[in-house]
């Protein structure tokens, strides 16, 4: 993640987003005009009815015995060859032909059709770390500070899966769980691999022995902490692993659903990534699996390498529909990212370097470049000159993107988001992705 690296037809894309959004604009509309219209028949009634009833009671006893053709004869002498009647009756048969219509035709359906009931809560994700120095600053701050009612989950970076099976702590940290729940967040821990030899944890899942005691101690802590669940990580395993992985997913899956928990797997795209980055992914076993399926929709781009956008729109939206052919609408989130990377224009010249956006922005500031706009890939950019006079350009994941990726899993009917990571984003960045979901106090 960042540097660590660590189906459905057409017309079925199209029904869901315009009833989603009728459900989001004119549901809530005709249920506010149905219940003023119900509103006001209870008033006409209550005012109409102590005026007709006597007059119903009176046409009762007078008509009372009369056969159906002897009625039928009074009606059209008494009223129908009345002219001021026969207008009224006129007019009280039309309001209440076009009442019915109105009333059976449109508002109900519209306020009672199953695709404008309420759907499960769009999800939003914030993935947290402790924090190392420099650059990569504590997540703490930046959770304080987000929008009351933006975030339904904090995932703390806080457990490795060592070589040898088992859980390696981080850092737990009580006042960060603390914090969560008073905001009403449900707590849910990211697990990774540890990246050591060449398999980064390869044994792990082949072993099934190793991968008991891994599952058993998850399973362990997860009741210790009063967890609502986890989330799975595993990066840069070779494909072999692939098995391996996809029965670890169900292990701890039904280890933790036995405790009425959630699991969430993040995974990388297989649309444009090698192997060693997708390889490792059984998309339907996870998703057949998994709770929610986190697809991580950046680092197209990253240091490894040439220069360009870590998460371009085509391939963003080519990955989403990728996904969609294994696992259920219903349980993709899409992971934004809010890092940046800066290469050397000449690969001999330098090193690239991951940083967070703020920084990225900072620099762009510093030097006096200006920050472009990349309308094919919908991306920030900049070029500028180094210290030793070395030209670099940096790809940002600027507060644009954040918006526009999370509108795009509004769009195309995702679970919701999750955000890598928090303390990452320039200032005002968590607030403008809060507006643009109709979020907060």
């Amino acid at each position: 993640m960042g540097q660590r690296k660590e189906g459905s037809p057409p017309y079925g894309r199209l029904w869901e987003a315009v009833a989603r959004l009728v459900r989001e604009r004119l549901g809530p509309a005709a249920r506010r005009l149905g219940a003023r219209s119900a509103s006001l028949v209870s008033r006409a009634y209550a005012y109409l009815r102590p005026r007709v009833g006597p007059l119903y009671e009176a046409v009762r006893r007078e008509w009372r015995g009369l056969t159906f053709r002897e009625a039928a004869r009074r009606v059209g002498e008494e009223v129908l060859m009345n002219p001021r009647r026969r207008k009224a009756a006129y007019a009280l048969v039309v309001t209440a032909w076009v009442a019915a219509i109105v009333w059976g035709r449109l508002l109900v359906p519209l306020a009672t059709a199953p695709f404008l009931r309420p759907t499960e809560a769009f999800t939003v994700v914030g993935y947290f770390e402790n924090g190392t120095g420099g650059f990569f600053e504590d997540s703490l701050p930046a959770l304080e500070a987000a929008p009351r009612g933006l975030f339904d989950v904090v995932s703390p970076f806080w457990y490795n899966i060592g070589p040898e099976g088992g859980v390696v702590e981080r850092g737990f940290r009580e006042e960060v769980v603390r914090l969560a729940r008073s905001r009403g967040m449900r707590v849910i821990p990211l697990v990774n691999n540890l990246k050591t030899g060449p398999g980064n944890g390869l044994e792990v899942l082949t072993d099934r022995a190793l991968r008991k005691r891994t599952t058993d101690e998850l399973g362990d802590l997860v009741a210790r902490r009063g967890y609502d669940g986890l989330a799975l990580s595993f990066e840069l395993i070779p494909p072999e692993g692939r098995e391996g992985f996809s029965a670890f997913v169900r292990e701890l899956a039904d280890t933790l659903h036995a405790q009425g928990k959630v699991l969430h797997v993040l995974v990388f795209s297989d649309v444009e990534l090698p192997p060693s980055v997708s390889g490792l992914y059984d998309y339907r076993a996870i998703g057949e699996a998994a709770d929610r399926v986190v697809l991580l929709s950046f680092d197209r781009h990253w240091t490894l390498t040439a220069p360009g956008p870590l998460s371009p729109l085509p391939w963003v939206e080519a990955s989403v529909e990728s996904l969609l052919q294994h696992v259920p609408r219903s349980k993709v989130i899409l992971g934004i990212g809010t890092h940046a990377y800066d290469w050397p224009v000449d690969p001999d010249a330098g090193v690239p370097e991951f940083l967070p956006t703020a920084a990225a922005l900072r620099r762009a500031e510093l030097t006096g470049a200006e920050v472009r706009r990349d309308p094919e890939s919908g991306q920030s950019f900049f070029t500028y000159k180094g210290s030793t006079g070395v030209e670099r350009v940096v790809w940002v994941q600027d507060t644009a993107h954040l918006v526009e990726r999370a509108e795009l899993a509004r769009r195309l009917g995702l679970r919701g988001v999750a955000l890598w990571r928090l303390g990452y984003s320039e200032e005002g960045a968590l607030e403008a992705l809060a507006r643009a979901l109709r979020r907060g106090p």
